[in-house]
């Protein structure tokens, strides 16, 4: 993969930080996919709603602070604790 998107991009570029979706976009922009296509894991409210202005296909939240509820208030389609509560047959189930 070539590029990347982080603070010093984001800077020189001029994009809006979260929850505005500018640097999700770019970031899709700069490995050739549409946001519709994409997913967004995210653990703060902000960049959930960053996903979710976006357009993104799928935005996951990742509870570290026992804020499931908000997650989902703020976009998320999917909370988890642990990233591998989304393969198959992964112990305990992902919160909708």
């Amino acid at each position: 993969m070539e590029g990347w998107i982080d603070g010093i991009a984001i800077v020189a570029q001029g994009l809006r930080g979260k929850p505005a979706p500018d640097s999700f976009l770019a970031g899709a922009r700069c490995v050739g996919v549409e946001p519709a296509r994409a997913a967004v894991f995210e653990d703060a409210l902000a960049g959930l709603a960053a996903g979710r202005a976006g357009g993104f296909g799928f935005v996951v939240g990742v509870d570290r602070s026992g804020q499931a509820d908000a997650m989902r208030e703020h976009g998320a389609d999917i909370v988890v604790s642990d990233l591998a509560q989304l393969l198959d047959g992964a112990e305990g189930k992902a919160a909708r």
